[in-house]
């Protein structure tokens, strides 16, 4: 599951550590090919003063935002944000278009009714505004809510100020009303679990909403920068509809859209985005799911933007003289999800042993080409239940050891069926294919299926997995909530117990009452040290016993072409509100 980034060069708090943020220098050299696109932007929410300048028939110029936080008591936190703008002449940037060959399918633009991780959020993020947004470091920051204020000591009660002066891209101001619907629609959708939990839901004025809780959710805030956070606008949803509003919908973000059909999304610029309007006037996500073509595009020009392309690809691209590559560490981790409704992978020695056969060091080096760094649990660097003691050894004689012990060998293997994506992250099914070669060394003899994202939680959702899933698990807060709690808690709707509830199969392993009650205080524990204290264990014991394979964190390369200057966002986005040209 994962939300905002800033300058990349010089990065100071904590989360950076997590991000491990490695941009690769530019290559020099000339523009070659069709010129089309342009960037730029401006960044909310620094501490430090910062100009962008914006270009039309004239040009705006924007001040940095002034961010304050101020904790008033252990129960209420207030954030205020002021903005000011001034305006001045600046010469016509080079380019006013991007094209973006996008490595994720582009079948909705219904910001609430799917599942999705925060990559492939992108071109929902530069329509719809969040509630909150996150910086570079993954601090909380301003947005649509420009306050916030816990108004009980038990935390079930808040109160959120809507910032003044956002228009929706009709003209229409955004309101509290417009929030407060927004809450009641994403209860619907495909997040229902975390957004269910607001029980009350009031527009007490134009600028004030309050919220009353079922219970205390400790990452709640959190959660109004994260996944579906979106803001739409009450009055024309009610007009037209769900079904017609994500096929023209109307946000209050940077880019309205302009034409819309699956694979192809095309973007204008608001010009009247509260934040200040984009430099780049138009942007094109077209989507180019295989890693090899959205190589192709940026080589030769069709395309000036790209991400996820084969990291064997990347050194000989990034040197071309048109184009400049990045590489930066994401807030996402590769692991192998093993529901427990088949026989095969109900039995804890053939999970465990799945494990111990994985030389994830390997698979960094020699198939990542260090695009990775390996991972024990479910919690990369930098989360806040991160323990960097831990690790689980590779270790195939341990595995073979397990396996007999289950009555499998070399001569005798366990059959199973892996599923893997193809294209989303930086060789998938590569790493899948080097995961099964090793399964087989020690007895695992997996036959390996190409799957979708979108297909992927069909069958999570209805018990149809295969013994094994590779996915990239998003969690750009850093909470444990949304990394061992929602990827492995039997109540969570994005574990793989979902599915095995809702078809109502067996569970061969036997364990899910135990993990339902190690895992619950990391949504219940009000004490926050402790809270940690038991997410550390959760997330080891999960590992132990075979729940969950963490493979790796993710590092992503960047390819652009040279006349575009981005800094990557640790949660994977890719957002042209934010590139300069």
């Amino acid at each position: 599951m994962s939300s905002d980034k800033e300058e990349a060069g010089s990065i100071k708090l904590s989360r950076r550590r997590f991000l491990g943020i490695s941009t690769a220098a530019a290559v020099g050299g000339i523009v070659a090919g069709v010129i089309v696109g342009a960037v730029g932007g401006y960044l909310a929410g620094q501490s430090t003063a910062q100009t962008t300048t914006v270009t039309q028939t004239k040009t705006v110029t924007q001040a940095a935002q002034t961010v304050t936080t101020t904790v008033m008591q252990p129960t209420t936190v207030t954030v205020t944000q002021t903005v000011t703008a001034t305006t001045t002449a600046v010469a016509t940037p080079k380019l006013s278009r991007v094209i973006i060959a996008w490595p994720f399918e582009i079948v909705t633009l219904h910001p609430y009714k799917f599942s999705r991780n925060m990559p492939s959020e992108s071109p929902m993020d530069a329509i719809y505004d969040r509630f909150l947004t996150q910086d570079i470091n993954l601090k909380i920051q301003p947005g649509v809510i420009e306050k916030y204020e816990w108004m009980n000591p038990e935390k079930t009660r808040l109160d959120l100020t809507v910032r003044r002066g956002i228009k929706f891209h009709d003209g229409t101001d955004l309101t509290a009303e417009d929030v407060a619907f927004s809450f009641g629609e994403m209860k619907k959708g495909a997040y229902a679990s975390t957004w269910g939990n607001m029980d009350v839901i009031e527009a007490a004025s134009p600028t004030l909403v309050r919220v009353t809780l079922k219970k205390y959710d400790p990452s709640l805030i959190a959660w109004l920068t994260f996944l579906d956070a979106f803001v739409v606008p009450k009055e024309y949803w009610e007009k037209v509809g769900p079904d017609e509003f994500s096929k023209k919908p109307i946000g209050s973000g940077p880019y309205k859209v302009k034409s819309y059909k699956p694979g192809l999304l095309e973007l204008t610029a608001f010009e009247d985005y509260w934040r200040g309007p984009p430099v780049i006037k138009e942007v094109v996500f077209k989507e180019v799911l295989d890693p090899r073509s959205r190589a192709v595009e940026v080589e030769a020009g069709t395309s000036d933007f790209t991400v996820a392309v084969d990291v064997a690809d990347y050194d000989r691209l990034a040197a071309l003289p048109h184009l400049s590559g990045k590489k930066a560490f994401v807030t996402d981790i590769a692991i192998l999800m093993i529901p427990t409704y088949y026989p095969e992978t109900g039995d804890e020695n053939v999970r465990l042993a799945m494990h111990y056969a994985i030389d994830k060091e390997a698979l960094v080096r020699d198939v990542l080409l260090g695009f990775g760094r390996p991972v024990s649990t479910t919690e990369a660097p930098g989360y806040m239940a991160y323990d960097p003691n831990y690790v689980f050894p590779y270790d195939p004689a341990k595995a073979k050891e397990l396996l007999a012990k289950s009555g499998y060998s070399t001569e005798k293997p366990v059959k199973i069926t892996a599923a893997t994506l193809k294209g989303n992250i930086p060789r998938d099914y590569e790493v899948m294919q080097a995961v099964v070669a090793m399964w087989k060394k020690v007895g695992i003899e997996a036959s390996l299926e190409v799957i979708t994202l979108a297909q992927h939680f069909e069958l999570r959702n209805t018990g149809k997995m295969k013994h094994v899933h590779l996915y990239p698990w998003s969690n750009a807060t850093g909470d444990p909530v949304n990394s061992v709690g929602y990827s492995q808690w039997p109540s969570s709707p994005f574990s793989t117990w979902r599915g095995l509830k809702a078809a109502n199969l067996t569970d061969y392993s036997g364990l899910m009452q135990e993990a339902t009650d190690i895992i619950a205080p990391v949504f219940t524990e009000k004490d926050e040290e402790v809270r940690i204290a038991k997410a550390k264990e959760a997330a080891k014991w999960v590992v132990e016993h075979g729940l969950v394979i963490p493979l790796y964190q993710l590092a992503t390369p960047y390819l652009m072409k040279k006349d575009v200057t981005y800094e990557p966002w640790p949660q994977g986005f890719v957002r042209p509100y934010y590139m300069k040209a």
